[in-house]
């Protein structure tokens, strides 16, 4: 608000136009960006300021504070370039863990699917043979009967010989069928354990690798999370000594010791006298004349 308008809401507050509270939320959004502007003014100003002596508690703190942030920001910075890499050395772990088996564990597909096989192979023949049994105890059992009520050298009797000992011949094929899948299902149950063994001594070197990366990966978030706090912090005072700085420099611009850093920043101080100005009266216009005052001795 300039003098003009100022002058026309006086006139009209004559007339009982009178918008108080309008007046004074105008007034706190402007104090708003009067001390952004003030924070501003101090950023852009604070390393001329070194010969005025009135602020030399906040041009040596904010040296010192500046110096602490640039190392921080490296550390940051060193610390984000770290993380980028174990991140990408995770993905490759992530695929070494696959391919590194890769070969081991397709034998040992088929050497299960084989293994499976087998034991199919060999249940059948155990059920073939426990049928071979019964049939032989069957005619063992009809050989006793016959014994007892026939000649010895009758067809039936010598019949049934006959089939029993065809039938033995074929249990014993069977079962020496039977011992040789055995052999050979453990000799590939052995290969399969000996491929798993080696297939977990692989995973366990990815795995310990793979640790160490985990362990990068979470000292250098727990590295970025501690530094970009104590960023937060440092910009939190260089923001306070900025706005002291942008402050005293609008209050005593005409002084000499401060005209050239004002002569520097011409056009924003234009801007915050004009916000400074406007702010005194729509504080009037609010019925609160003292407020700038007030405001200003708070911040």
């Amino acid at each position: 608000m300039t003098q003009t308008p100022y002058l026309l809401w006086r006139i009209a507050r004559a007339f009982g136009i009178s918008l108080r509270q309008r007046h004074a939320t105008h007034a706190a959004t402007e104090v708003h960006l009067l001390r952004e502007a003030e924070e501003i003014l101090g950023r852009l100003a604070w390393e001329e300021v070194e010969g005025i002596e009135e602020l030399s508690v906040e041009y040596w703190n904010l040296r010192k504070l500046t110096k602490k942030y640039e190392e921080l920001s490296h550390k940051s910075e060193s610390a984000n370039v770290n993380l980028s890499e174990f991140n990408e050395h995770r993905t490759d772990l992530l695929g070494k863990v696959v391919d590194s088996s890769k070969d081991l564990t397709e034998e040992r597909t088929a050497l299960a699917e084989k293994s499976e096989r087998l034991k199919s192979e060999r249940e059948t023949i155990v059920s073939d043979a426990r049928t071979v049994k019964r049939r032989h105890d069957g005619i063992k059992a009809k050989l006793e009967v016959l014994a007892g009520e026939d000649d010895q050298q009758s067809p039936k009797i010598e019949a049934s010989r006959q089939e029993l000992l065809r039938l033995k011949t074929h249990f014993k094929d069977l079962r020496d069928h039977r011992d040789a899948l055995i052999i050979k299902i453990d000799s590939v149950e052995s290969t399969l354990k000996d491929i798993d063994t080696r297939i977990e001594m692989r995973r366990s070197e990815m795995r310990d690798e793979a640790l160490d990366n985990y362990q990068n990966i979470g000292k250098a978030n727990r590295d970025l999370s501690h530094n970009r706090a104590e960023m937060s912090s440092l910009e939190s005072e260089m923001i306070a000594l900025f706005s002291e700085i942008g402050r005293y420099i609008l209050s005593v611009l005409h002084v000499s010791s401060v005209a050239e850093v004002a002569s520097n920043h011409r056009s924003l101080l234009n801007q915050m006298s004009a916000l400074t100005l406007s702010i005194t009266l729509n504080n009037r216009l609010a019925g609160r004349p003292n407020a700038t005052t007030t405001q200003s001795n708070k911040s």
